[in-house]
């Protein structure tokens, strides 16, 4: 195998986005991070900020240089929330179906069941009404049931899995799961 030079950029080559027009939503993020075949990273975030076909995001860039330590040849971005914005607490006040995104439970889904190991990295709610994001937990830990989740190092003090942010130096993955939340609030029943 070649080694990269100091200025060369990492191999990487955006297979799909869903919708392939940047736009409100985003489901899917789909990257190949090697030219090798190998195995697949499905990562579980909280919402999508600007990463797209066309660029990447801080968030992204983590996640990508954490999987290809690991040997992954692609990483499939998946959110809780499909609703786009750099700034979570936005989705307060808006819709629950809205912010959740129509179709999003499939791709998430699709994307799960496709990989060879399925990372939760969403963090803690970050400004985002903890009803409305402990609503949405729980309706994935339902659709994902029947697939074993990993986390990155320890939860946070929340109980939540490690935001992809923090996905630093060689910690490793534990399984994880998802522990039983308070009953959501009058904002999370919109």
């Amino acid at each position: 195998m070649r080694r990269r030079t100091v200025t060369e950029k990492p191999w990487r080559k955006v297979e799909r986005c869903i919708p392939e027009k940047y736009g409100r939503y985003r489901y899917l993020l789909e990257i190949q991070i090697s030219a090798e075949p190998g195995p697949r990273l499905a990562a579980l975030l909280k919402n999508p900020s600007a990463a797209s076909r066309e660029r990447s995001d801080p968030t992204v860039g983590k996640l990508e240089a954490w999987a290809r330590r690991r040997g992954f040849a692609s990483v499939s971005v998946i959110n809780l929330f499909a609703w786009r914005t750099p700034h979570p607490r936005a989705l307060n006040g808006l819709p629950f179906r809205k912010i959740a995104g129509p179709g999003n439970d499939r791709h998430i889904l699709a994307a799960v069941a496709g990989a060879d190991l399925a990372v939760a990295g969403w963090g803690n709610p970050n400004g985002i009404d903890p009803g409305v994001y402990e609503r949405r937990i729980g309706e994935v830990r339902e659709l994902l049931r029947p697939y074993p989740l990993q986390a990155v190092g320890p939860p946070t003090k929340d109980g939540h899995p490690r935001h992809a942010l923090l996905w630093n130096g060689d910690v490793e993955t534990a399984p994880f799961g998802f522990r039983e939340r308070p009953a959501p609030t009058a904002a999370a029943r919109r």
